[in-house]
């Protein structure tokens, strides 16, 4: 398997795409309809085919386009690749190489699947590229193919229990894992997520926060930072974990769960993967259920201490604060405009509900 670099190589030996003008040509990229937008980062993933040994006229479909810019690849011969072209701005070229190299171990220590990152021709998984049409040179990783549905409803409550399990395997393997350097990532504590210098924005800015929301919304604030703080920060409670196990980032085949785009991951509490799996239904009726049947899953391989199980409401109540900054943050991407509408109106039941048991 290709070594995993963390620096570059000098650029006499690296393979590059077309090198940047001396002037970005598309100032105006970001104000572009997202179908004019999505055109052009198409032509800045053909670009990037070639450097990974794949023909630039292979079929290409977007299955994501949030964060990143994610792409179905399917060559004329071989198999089927998946191609992320990083948003700029995110994560620094360290922070991608960090999160390639758990991904890595992961499949090489564990049963969990995943997808494998595939090296380029220069041997390095990460590749910096550019096109006239879009204004920044991006990063970009290429992945093999998992096969697997999205869970809907009807397997919902099933993937749980399966979800679960993968999720203990996933800390258990983090406990026990030296990494060859320190891994550069983001830390998901509550400063970060609800200060004013969060990752994914303000959640006073979420869209439809109403001043009097703002106002209902601020008072679980001081006991949220209680509760987690009393969950502490020991190894065996918070470190290095995925982040983002919602529905959209898992992939369920027979009696198996595939765990995919990592992009997220970072230092965090254990418990915050089950508040992140129950993003944007956690106002269903079924979450009790299904809270129930990730802890199943989860006590077959690892248990959790009583802080932990006692927090989960408030790791829940975090992440849908979270949410909402990231709707606002957003609000020009598909996915935010799907779920905003009632959005912040559902928060602020929820925090209702959450300060009834706990203020």
């Amino acid at each position: 398997m290709p070594a995993l670099t963390l620096e570059r190589r000098p650029a006499s030996t690296r393979r590059r795409a077309v090198p940047p003008p001396a002037a970005a040509p598309a100032p105006s990229f970001a104000a572009l309809p997202v179908a004019e937008q999505l055109a052009r980062v198409e032509q800045l993933a053909r670009q990037a085919l070639p450097l990974y040994g794949l023909p630039s006229s292979s079929e290409i479909r977007l299955l994501n386009y949030s964060e990143n810019a994610t792409w179905l690849i399917r060559p004329p011969a071989g198999p089927a690749r998946v191609l992320r072209i990083n948003r700029p701005g995110y994560h620094p070229r360290a922070n991608i190489a960090s999160e390639l190299e758990w991904v890595l171990a992961i499949r090489r220590d564990t049963p969990i699947v995943t997808a494998e990152p595939i090296a380029a021709l220069d041997g390095e998984f990460i590749q910096h590229i550019w096109h006239p049409g879009v204004p920044e040179p991006r990063n970009c990783v290429l992945f093999t193919f998992v096969e697997g549905a999205e869970p809907d409803e009807g397997n919902r409550l099933a993937s749980f229990e399966l979800l679960g399990e993968v999720t203990a395997r996933l800390h258990a393997h983090v406990v026990a894992w030296k990494p060859s350097r320190p891994m550069r990532r983001f830390r998901w504590d509550f400063d970060t997520m609800l200060g004013p210098g969060g990752h994914w924005g303000r959640w006073q800015k979420g869209t439809g926060v109403t001043p009097a929301i703002q106002r209902h919304l601020s008072r679980v604030l001081p006991v949220l930072r209680r509760r987690s703080d009393a969950v502490g920060f020991s190894k065996n409670r918070f470190g290095l974990i995925h982040a983002d196990l919602r529905a959209a980032n898992l992939l369920v085949k027979g009696d198996t769960v595939a765990a995919i785009d990592f992009d997220d991951c970072g230092y965090s509490w254990f418990i915050y993967d089950l508040a992140a799996a129950l993003s944007f239904i956690e106002t269903h009726s079924d979450v009790p259920a299904l809270i129930d049947a990730w802890l199943r899953g989860y006590a077959k391989v690892r248990a959790l201490s009583k802080p932990e199980l006692a927090a989960i409401d408030t790791f829940m109540m975090m992440r849908r604060l979270l949410l909402l900054a990231w709707i606002g943050s957003h609000a020009d991407t598909a996915q935010a405009q799907s779920v905003a509408p009632g959005f912040a109106e559902g928060t602020a039941a929820l925090a209702e509900r959450y300060l009834s048991r706990f203020s």
